[in-house]
């Protein structure tokens, strides 16, 4: 390879490294700023379910169109995506996650969240009722809260008898796991409180109006707030994939710009020694 070729493509290869160190810093930087929200949105999260399982022990028998079991034939499958690539397996897992359990049930629904996951579902069978873009990476909880009367909706008419949610959850800057959760119909017996100390503080606790009252208001805003949680996790996992992907890119790029820099040197030393001889052979010539 010619000395100007190889000069060409480690200006290229630099242009390159520069960009992905800069797309690592912006996902970090977001990164930090979502963390916050994601860590306090978790223990909120907690809190309703166990203001819920304490107002079901209060309820005698609970009858609440959002916790009654009914036959699932129609599902409807939330599956929150990126907008954007670049951002190692992120999008890959979390859609193969979704398709593990759509291709479980017969009729199914769709609510796409990212410009990636509505490209991915395009051309299949399943309905499209509703995508999202443009919010992947900076969620809001009015964007969880439409969704969430959608969903709700859908579930109240009877057009479908589930309601699922595929998101990724956060665990660390290089840890995260897609998951797939029900959403409707909710199952207050997983929100049993195990602490006894924590159940005797619940215990004493007087609610007004009567608990049946209180959970029809509660019901509707817990959906909001568990799909707002896995929208913030989504995203934070977005950012950490991103940011984990460009380090790497930045640091192949450093690889590749030394080996080519060897190989550069290489070629012209090559070159210098060959004038060299070539001058003293006419030299010698010339004697």
């Amino acid at each position: 390879m010619a000395l100007r070729d190889i000069k060409q493509r480690i200006k290229s290869v630099k242009s390159t490294k520069q960009i992905t160190k800069a797309m690592n810093l912006v996902a970090t930087s977001k990164l930090q700023r979502l963390k916050g929200r994601v860590v306090s949105a978790r223990p909120f999260l907690q809190e309703i379910r166990k203001i819920i399982a304490n107002l079901v022990l209060q309820t005698e028998k609970l009858s609440n169109v959002y916790v009654d079991t009914r036959p699932i034939e129609n599902t409807l499958v939330i599956v929150i995506s990126g907008d954007r690539g670049l951002c190692g397996a992120y999008n890959t897992n979390v859609l193969k996650e979704s398709i593990k359990y759509i291709s479980e049930r017969n009729n199914v629904k769709l609510v796409v969240l990212g410009a990636k996951g509505v490209k991915f579902f395009t051309d299949v069978e399943h309905e499209i009722v509703r995508y999202v873009t443009g919010i992947s990476d900076k969620p809001f909880y009015g964007d969880a809260a439409e969704i969430g009367a959608l969903a709700r909706g859908m579930f109240e008419s009877g057009e479908v008898d589930e309601v699922l949610v595929t998101y990724t959850r956060f665990e660390s800057m290089l840890s995260y796991t897609p998951i797939t959760e029900t959403v409707l119909p909710i199952d207050v017996t997983k929100f049993e409180i195990e602490d006894e100390q924590e159940k005797e503080h619940y215990d004493i606790m007087e609610f007004e109006p009567k608990a049946e009252v209180i959970l029809e208001q509660l019901l509707p805003k817990y959906i909001n707030v568990v799909l707002f949680d896995a929208m913030l996790e989504s995203a934070a996992c977005e950012l950490a994939a991103r940011s984990a992907s460009m380090d790497s890119a930045t640091k192949n790029a450093q690889e590749r710009i030394e080996e080519m820099s060897l190989a550069y040197n290489r070629a012209r030393q090559s070159v210098i020694t060959k004038e060299i001889i070539e001058v003293v052979a006419g030299a010698n010539a010339l004697n």
